[in-house]
C-alpha cells in the first residue's frame, strides 16, 4: 500500500521486524507529525518476495545452514561449557604449590570457593539477560570476564588477589555454563540424543581433564600456566562467536508486546536496563554464598558453628531466599498484569506446573550427590589406593563415560516421540541401584571394595546421571516457551550447581566430624588440622598415622555415600512427578526446532500479520 503527497515526495520508510512502535515512527529530523501527515508519508516497502528472502535469509533453522559452520559455531560453544566446568577443579592439584609461593595455606581453600561461590550464584541472571541483550553478547561478556578473570589470576601477586580473580572468573564461568546450554537447544543440531551426548561428553571430558591437566601443567610448568592456559583460548572463542553467530531476534515476550501495543519505545537502553532484575540476583546471589559459605567454613572447623560469623550468614541467607521467592512472585503477578516492566530472572510461572517443578528438585538433588561425587572419588582413590592423580582422573573414566553414553541415550529414546519423563525416572532408579551396590559390597568387603567392582558401580551410577541430566534439560526446553527457555535452563543448571555445591559442603561436613572423633586421640594440633583440609595433610603424616587416618577416612567415605543414597532415593521418588503418561503431543525434535525458528525471527506469517496490522492502522490514521 503507497500513498503520497500531492506536493513533494514523500520519505520512504522500510519497516524492520519486530517492528517499532507507532510512536517512533516519526522521522528525527522534524516535529511530531499529525496522523495526517503520517498517512502521506509512509510507504511500505516489503514486497511478498522480500518477505520471502528474509525468511529465507533470517529464520531459517540451524539444519539448513552450511553444515561446517554450524559445527563450529556447536564447538565454540561446548568449549564455553568445558572450561567453565574445567576451572572448578583444575586448581585441586595445585593448592599447596600455590600456598607454598604466597606462603599463606590458611585461606587455601578460599582458591577453589570463590570460584564455587559466584559460579553457581548467576547462572539465572545470565540466562535472562540474554533474553534482553541476546545471546551473543551476552555469551561475549561471559567470555571476557572469564579471560579477564584468568588473566588476574595468572599475574596475581597474593592469595587475596588470587582469591579475588577467582571470583571473577567464576561470574565468567557461570554465564558460559548456563548459556552452553540454552544455545545448543537453539543454535545446534536439532537432534536431542545429539544435544544430549554433546553435553554430556563435554561435562564428563571437563570433570576428568581438571585435576589431570593442573596437575600436569603445574608439574612441568608452572602453577599459573593453569590460568593463563585460559586466555589464548578465550580469545579464540570470542572470535569465533563474532564470526561465526547467526543473526538472532530478542526474545521479546507477553510484557513488552503490551508495551509495544501501548506505544512505548522498545529497545532503547535505558528501556533495556529498566527490564533488568537486578534485586532478584542480587537476593539469590546472597542468598546461595552466604549458604555454602556457612556451610563449608563451619564443617572445615574454619569457624565454630556458635560464631557469630556463621549464625549471621545462615541468617541472612534464610530471609534472602525468602525475599527472593516474594519479589519473583511479585514480578511474575505484576508483569501478567502488565503494571511491572522488570523481567524477573526465575520463571515462576514454570515451577507453578508440577512438571517442571519436579525437573528443578531432582536437578538439585541429582546435583547434590553427583558433583560432590566427582570430586570426592578421585580423592578416596588416591588416599585408599594409593593413585596417582592422572591415575585417578583415568580411573573415574568408567563413571564419566557412562555419564555422557546415558546422555546421548537419554536424547536418542526421545527423538521420535517424548518419553522424557520416563528416561528421568529410569535414570534416577538406575542411580540408586549404583549407588546402593556401592555402598553394599563396600560395606561387606570392611569398607575397602576392590577397584574393579568400585569402577564397575559407579559406571553404573553415571549411566543413570546422564539419562536424567539429558532428561531434565530436554523437559525444560518442551515445558518452556521460547520466551521463557532461557530462565528455564537457566534455572535448571543453577540448581544443578547449587546442589553440587551443598552436596560438597555436607559431605566434608560428614568427614570432618568423624575424623575429629576418631583421631582427636591419635593426632594433635596442626596434624589433624591438616587433615582437615585436605587429602595432601594425609599423604604427609608418618606411615602409623596414616594407615590410622586411610581407615578413617575410608569408614567415613563410606557413611558419607550411605547419605548421598538417600538423597539418591529421595530424586527418584520426586522424579516421579513428571510422569506424563504417553509423552507429550509433539516430538523432542519439533520442539527444539520451534526454538531454533522462535531465535532466529517469526514464521512468514506473522510477518504478514505484522504488515497487515500496521497498515491497518495507518488506514484508520488517514
Amino acid at each position: 500500500m503507497t500513498t503520497t503527497a500531492t506536493t513533494t515526495p514523500p520519505p520512504t520508510m522500510t519497516l524492520s521486524y519486530p517492528n517499532p512502535s507507532l510512536s517512533s515512527m516519526d522521522g528525527e529530523d522534524h516535529p511530531r507529525a499529525s496522523p495526517a501527515s503520517i498517512s502521506s508519508s509512509m510507504t511500505v516497502t516489503n514486497t511478498a518476495e522480500q518477505l520471502e528472502f528474509e525468511e529465507e535469509k533470517l529464520s531459517e533453522p540451524p539444519s539448513k545452514r552450511p553444515v561446517m559452520r554450524q559445527v563450529l559455531l556447536t564447538l565454540v560453544i561446548c568449549l564455553g561449557l568445558m572450561f567453565s566446568c574445567l576451572d572448578t577443579s583444575i586448581v585441586s592439584t595445585s593448592l599447596y604449590r600455590i600456598a607454598g609461593d604466597f606462603q599463606n595455606t590458611r585461606d587455601i581453600s578460599w582458591i577453589i570457593l570463590s570460584y564455587l561461590l559466584t559460579y553457581m550464584s548467576f547462572a539465572v541472571g545470565f540466562s535472562k539477560l540474554s533474553d534482553i541483550y541476546g545471546r551473543k553478547a551476552i555469551m561475549l561478556a561471559a567470555w571476557l570476564l572469564f579471560t579477564l578473570g584468568s588473566i588476574w589470576c595468572g599475574w596475581a601477586g597474593s592469595m587475596t588477589q588470587l582469591i579475588a580473580g577467582r571470583a571473577v572468573q567464576g561470574v565468567g564461568g557461570s554465564g558460559l555454563y548456563s548459556l552452553a546450554q540454552v544455545c545448543l537447544v537453539e543454535q545446534g543440531p536439532a537432534r536431542p540424543e545429539v544435544v544430549g551426548g554433546l553435553v554430556g561428553i563435554t561435562l564428563s571430558v571437563s570433570f576428568v581433564l581438571g585435576p589431570v591437566m593442573g596437575g600436569g601443567i603445574s608439574d612441568g610448568w608452572w602453577w599459573r600456566g593453569v590460568f593463563w592456559v585460559n586466555i589464548p583460548v578465550g580469545v579464540l572463542a570470542m572470535v569465533g562467536i563474532l564470526t561465526l553467530w547467526p543473526w538472532e531476534r530478542m526474545a521479546f515476550g507477553r510484557r513488552e508486546e503490551e508495551y509495544q501495543h501501548q506505544g512505548a519505545k522498545m529497545g532503547g537502553f535505558w528501556h533495556k536496563i529498566a527490564r533488568v532484575d537486578f534485586i532478584g540476583n542480587t537476593l539469590l546471589a546472597l542468598a546461595s554464598i552466604l549458604l555454602v559459605f556457612a556451610l563449608q567454613e563451619a564443617g572445615r572447623y574454619v569457624w565454630r558453628w556458635d560464631s557469630p560469623v556463621i549464625i549471621w550468614s545462615l541468617a541472612i541467607s534464610v530471609v534472602s531466599f525468602v525475599l527472593f521467592g516474594v519479589w519473583e512472585w511479585y514480578l511474575y503477578r505484576g508483569g501478567e498484569s502488565g503494571k511491572v516492566r522488570i523481567e524477573g530472572i526465575f520463571p515462576v510461572g514454570l515451577v507453578k506446573g508440577r512438571v517442571y517443578a519436579c525437573v528443578l528438585v531432582n536437578t538439585l538433588l541429582s546435583g547434590f550427590v553427583y558433583i560432590a561425587l566427582v570430586i570426592n572419588i578421585p580423592e578416596r582413590l588416591q588416599v585408599a589406593y594409593f593413585d596417582s592423580p592422572l591415575w585417578a582422573g583415568v580411573h573415574l573414566l568408567p563413571m564419566l563415560g557412562c555419564c555422557a553414553f546415558g546422555s546421548f541415550l537419554g536424547g536418542l529414546v526421545s527423538k521420535k516421540r517424548d518419553l522424557t519423563s520416563h528416561t528421568l525416572i529410569i535414570g534416577s532408579l538406575v542411580q540408586v541401584l549404583g549407588l546402593g551396590l556401592t555402598v553394599g559390597f563396600d560395606s561387606r568387603a570392611g569398607n575397602k571394595l576392590p577397584l574393579g567392582q568400585l569402577l564397575g558401580f559407579t559406571a553404573v551410577y553415571g549411566l543413570g546421571v546422564g539419562l536424567s541430566f539429558a532428561s531434565a534439560t530436554i523437559i525444560a526446553a518442551v515445558e518452556a516457551r521460547n520466551e521463557d527457555l532461557a530462565a528455564a535452563q537457566g534455572a535448571v543448571a543453577q540448581a544443578r550447581v547449587f546442589g553440587g555445591a551443598l552436596g560438597l559442603a555436607v559431605g566434608g561436613i560428614l568427614m570432618n566430624q568423624r575424623l575429629k572423633g576418631e583421631l582427636s586421640g591419635v593426632l594433635k594440633g596442626k596434624g589433624l588440622e591438616e587433615v582437615h583440609k585436605s587429602l595432601y595433610g594425609i599423604l604427609r603424616l608418618g606411615v602409623d598415622d596414616r594407615n590410622r587416618v586411610v581407615e578413617v577416612y575410608v569408614g567415613g567415605f563410606g557413611k558419607m555415600v550411605w547419605v548421598f543414597l538417600g538423597v539418591a532415593v529421595v530424586s527418584a521418588v520426586v522424579a516421579c512427578g513428571t510422569w506424563r503418561g504417553k509423552g507429550g503431543e509433539k516430538t523432542v525434535v519439533e520442539v527444539m526446532e520451534e526454538h531454533q525458528v522462535g531465535r532466529g525471527g517469526g514464521g512468514r506469517k506473522e510477518r504478514e500479520m505484522e504488515l497487515e496490522s500496521a497498515s491497518s492502522v495507518k488506514s484508520l490514521m488517514g
